[in-house]
C-alpha cells in the first residue's frame, strides 16, 4: 500500500512531485504586452473588405425604403382621389386641392427630396398619380398609380437591378 501511493505522488518523470526540477524553476513573465502592428493592419484590412461588401447591398436597402414610401404616398393620393370622387364624382389634378379638403397630407405635396407627385390627368373616370425620382443623378425612374390602385413602374441606376414597388 506504501509503494502505491508513493507512486502517486510522483510527476510523469518519476519525480516526487516536491523534487521535480519543473518546481524550482521560477516562471519567466510574458514579455507581450500589446498587438503588433502586423496584426493591427490585417484586422482593419478585413475590415475594409466586409465593409466594401456591405456598402452596396445597404445603399440598395435604402433606396427599396424610399420606393416603398412613394408606394405608399401614391397610395394615400389614390385614397384622397376616391374619396374626392365619392364627393364630387369626378376626379382632380390639384393635389394642393386634395391637401386643402384635408384629405392629403401636407408633406406628400410640398416634398422634392427623393420622389415628385403629380397627378397628370384626371376625368370623370379616371385617374393617373405619379412619383418621380429625383433628388440624385444616379437613380432614374417612376412609379404610376391609377383609379383601380394598381402601382407601377420601375426605378434604376447603372450596374444595380431595377427596383420595383413592393417588398422584396
Amino acid at each position: 500500500m506504501k509503494t502505491i501511493c508513493r507512486q502517486l505522488d510522483r510527476d510523469q518523470n518519476g519525480w516526487p512531485e516536491s523534487a521535480s526540477p519543473a518546481a524550482h524553476v521560477p516562471k519567466r513573465p510574458s514579455r507581450r504586452t500589446g498587438i503588433s502592428l502586423v496584426e493591427l493592419l490585417v484586422c482593419v484590412t478585413l475590415i475594409g473588405i466586409m465593409t466594401s461588401m456591405a456598402v452596396p447591398s445597404f445603399r440598395r436597402a435604402v433606396d427599396q425604403s424610399r420606393a416603398d414610401i412613394a408606394t405608399a404616398n401614391l397610395r394615400a393620393i389614390w385614397s384622397a382621389e376616391r374619396c374626392y370622387w365619392l364627393e364630387y364624382r369626378c376626379y382632380t389634378s390639384d393635389l394642393n386641392l386634395l391637401r386643402s379638403m384635408g384629405l392629403l397630407d401636407p408633406t406628400i405635396v410640398t416634398s422634392s427630396s427623393f420622389y415628385v407627385y403629380a397627378i397628370p390627368s384626371a376625368e370623370t373616370t379616371s385617374f393617373t398619380a405619379t412619383a418621380t425620382r429625383t433628388g440624385g443623378t444616379r437613380w432614374t425612374g417612376a412609379f404610376t398609380i391609377d383609379e383601380t390602385g394598381v402601382v407601377s413602374g420601375s426605378v434604376s441606376a447603372s450596374g444595380e437591378p431595377t427596383i420595383v414597388p413592393g417588398y422584396q
